[in-house]
C-alpha cells in the first residue's frame, strides 16, 4: 500500500459519491468559538532532515497528501556551526549565511523549497546542541547532557539572526551554482507532478515565517545547567532565567531580519521536566502564584528582577509578549477528555487553564493581546501497543483519541495549530537491552508503523470525525475535516451510515465548506444503530474515507 494513499473505495463507490454531489448542502455554520482557522502542523525530523533527499521529497508529498499545511522541522545548530566540536571559537561572521561550511544549509534549503512548491509552510524551531565553542565554560555541567548546555546568548541571536537572513524570502545564496535554463521536476510519488520553471537565474530562497526559540527549556536534557548555590541551604534555579535570555536572543535575530511579524512562538514546553508548565512559565515570566511580579528574594530565587516597573520588564522582553505560546500537551495513556495522572501536566483536558493563567500574566504587565494569547499544541501524538508493550493504547484506540483531541482544540479559538508528532513511529532505543522499557522508551506515536504500514490513525488524520454524542436520533452533531482538500475553493464531503447488521453503506448528508482549513460541523438524523463515516472525493477521483464511528 502507498505510503502517501490510502484510496478506500473502488470504482462504483467513486460513482455512488459523484451521483450523490448532486444534491449540496452547506454544513451548518460553526459555533462562534470555534478556531476555524486552526493549522495543521507535523514534525518528524527523522523523515525530513536525517534521511537522504530523496526520501525527504517523498515524506513531503505524503505530508501533502495527508493536508499538513505547516511541517515543523528542528534547525540544529551543531549541525550548521563550523568547528562545533572545538572550544575555540572560529574567526566568521555568525549572522552572514554565506559564511557556514560549504552545503551545510542544503538539507534545510531543499526542504523549504519543495515544501513550498507543494503549497506547505515551515515551521522553524532553533535548537541545541550548540557548538562547543558557543558555551560558556561554566556551563559545561555535568547536571544534564551537552545537548542542553546553555550557549551564550549573543552567539545564539548570531545564529538565529543567519537563519532569519537566509530564509527571508530575499535572500539568494551566493555560493549556489547557477540552474539550467530547464524545467526543474519535483519527483512524483503519489500526487501530480509539482513543477518550477527555472529561468537561469537564481531564485531567492523561500521564506520561513513560523519560528519557534529552543525545545522544552523545563526539561533537564534539554536546558542546563538548571541550579547554582547561593549558599549552604540555597539554590537559584536557572532554567527560566536561562530560557528567558534564549527568547530575549532569538527575538532580536528575528527582528533584525525582518521576521518581528511573523508567527514566532516561545515556550515549546514539556510536561514532564525539572518545571512542571505553570510553575516554569510563572518564573519565565517573573511572577508569583497569585501572578502579580515578585519582588525581593522570591525574584532573586529565579534569577528576576527585584525592582523596576512592570511596564519596564515587559519592554526589556518584547519576545514574551509579542508571541505566541507553544506547548507539547501529551497525555500519552488517557483519553484527552480525561485529566492525565501525572500531577502539573497541561494536556488538552485543561489547556484552558493555560489560556487564562497567560491572559491574567500578560494583563499584569499591561498588555492584552486581541483574542488572547494565542497558542499553539506543537508536539501530540498517542503511543500505541503494538509496538510498545509498556503502554495499553490500541492503534485503533489512538486513531479516536487523535480525533477527540482534534475536535476538542478546534473549540478553543485561541488554539492556532495542533501539531501530530510522528509520520513513522521511532525505532526502539539501540543499545539497551531488548524488550526492556529503556528499549521501548522513545515515540511510537506516529501515524505508520515503523515498516511504514499504516496505522488507523493514517486515514483518521487525512479525514477526522468526531461525534460528540455518539448516539442515533434526528440532530446527531458531527464534526469533521476535509484535510487534504484545496481550501481556497468549496470542498465537498458526504456523511454515510451502515445500519447495524448490514454491509451496505449510504449517503445520510453531503455537505461542502468554505472553511479555510476543510472543517465541517453538521446536523444529520440518524435512523439507527450502526456506523458513521465521513467520505471526501479528491479532484483525481479517488475516495477517502474517515475511521467508522459506532453509533448506538
Amino acid at each position: 500500500m502507498s505510503r502517501s494513499r490510502r484510496v478506500l473505495a473502488g470504482a462504483a463507490a467513486v460513482a455512488a459519491l459523484v451521483c450523490a454531489f448532486a444534491v449540496i448542502e452547506f454544513t451548518d455554520p460553526a459555533p462562534a468559538r470555534a478556531s476555524s482557522n486552526q493549522v495543521s502542523m507535523l514534525l518528524d525530523d527523522d523523515q525530513l532532515i536525517y534521511s537522504s533527499t530523496q526520501h525527504m521529497v517523498q515524506t513531503l508529498q505524503t505530508l501533502h497528501s495527508l493536508g499538513v499545511g505547516v511541517v515543523k522541522v528542528s534547525v540544529v545548530w551543531q549541525l550548521l556551526a563550523p568547528n562545533a566540536g572545538s572550544s575555540q571559537r572560529p574567526n566568521f561572521d555568525a549572522t552572514d549565511p554565506a559564511a557556514y561550511p560549504p552545503g551545510a544549509w542544503t538539507r534545510w534549503d531543499t526542504l523549504v523549497e519543495t515544501a513550498q512548491q507543494l503549497g506547505m509552510k515551515v515551521y522553524f524551531l532553533v535548537i541545541g546542541p550548540a557548538p562547543l565553542w558557543a558555551v560558556p565554560s561554566g556551563n559545561r555541567t555535568t547536571q544534564g547532557p551537552n545537548l542542553g548546555w546553555m550557549p551564550s546568548t549573543s552567539e545564539y541571536q548570531q545564529f538565529v539572526e543567519a537563519i532569519g537572513r537566509r530564509y527571508s524570502g530575499t535572500y539568494v545564496d551566493p555560493n549556489a551554482p547557477p540552474p539550467p535554463s530547464v524545467s526543474a521536476t519535483v519527483p512524483a510519488v503519489t500526487i501530480p507532478t509539482v513543477t518550477s520553471t527555472v529561468t537561469g537565474a537564481v531564485a531567492p530562497i523561500p521564506r520561513v515565517d513560523y519560528w519557534g526559540i529552543w525545545n522544552e527549556p523545563n526539561e533537564r536534557s534539554w536546558l542546563v545547567p538548571w541550579y547554582r548555590s547561593l549558599s549552604h541551604h540555597r539554590k537559584a534555579l536557572l532554567q527560566p532565567s536561562e530560557y528567558r535570555g534564549l527568547v530575549d536572543a532569538g527575538w532580536n535575530g528575528l527582528n533584525a531580519t525582518g521576521h518581528a511579524g511573523d508567527t514566532i512562538m516561545v515556550g515549546e514546553t514539556a510536561n514532564r521536566g525539572i518545571w512542571s508548565p505553570a510553575p516554569f512559565i510563572r518564573a519565565l515570566y517573573c511572577v508569583g502564584a497569585n501572578l502579580s511580579p515578585l519582588r525581593g528574594s522570591a525574584a532573586s530565587s529565579v534569577v528576576c528582577p527585584t525592582s523596576g516597573s512592570r511596564s519596564q520588564f515587559a519592554a526589556q522582553h518584547p519576545g514574551l509578549f509579542q508571541t505566541a505560546y507553544a506547548h507539547h500537551p501529551y497525555g500519552f495513556n488517557a483519553a484527552p477528555n480525561r485529566p492525565a495522572p501525572e500531577s502539573g501536566y497541561i494536556t488538552l483536558y485543561n489547556v484552558p487553564a493555560l489560556e487564562r493563567m497567560l491572559n491574567r500574566i500578560f494583563a499584569n504587565y499591561g498588555q492584552h493581546p486581541s483574542g488572547g494569547v494565542p497558542l499553539y499544541m506543537t508536539e501530540w501524538g498517542f503511543k500505541t501497543n503494538p509496538p510498545n508493550p509498556y503502554v495499553s493504547t490500541s492503534p485503533t484506540q489512538a486513531a479516536a483519541w487523535m480525533n477527540q483531541g482534534e475536535y476538542m482544540s478546534w473549540q478553543e479559538p485561541y488554539v492556532h495549530g495542533l501539531t501530530q508528532f510522528l509520520l513513522v513511529d521511532s525505532l526502539p532505543k539501540p543499545n539497551t537491552r531488548k524488550g526492556s522499557a529503556l528499549y521501548w522508551s522513545t515515540f511510537q506515536t506516529g501515524l505508520e508503523f515503523a515498516n511504514g504500514t499504516p496505522k488507523p490513525s493514517f486515514a483518521a488524520f487525512q479525514v477526522p470525525i468526531w461525534l460528540p454524542n455518539p448516539r442515533h436520533g434526528r440532530h446527531v452533531t458531527i464534526w469533521g475535516q476535509l484535510r487534504p482538500a484545496d481550501h481556497s475553493s468549496t470542498q465537498y464531503g458526504l456523511v454515510e451510515f451502515q445500519r447495524r447488521g448490514s454491509s451496505s453503506w449510504k449517503g445520510l448528508t453531503e455537505v461542502q465548506t468554505n472553511s479555510s482549513q476543510g472543517f465541517i460541523y453538521s446536523h444529520v438524523s440518524v435512523p439507527s444503530a450502526g456506523l458513521v463515516r465521513l467520505g471526501w472525493l479528491d479532484p483525481n477521483g479517488s475516495v477517502y474515507y474517515s475511521r467508522t464511528v459506532p453509533v448506538s
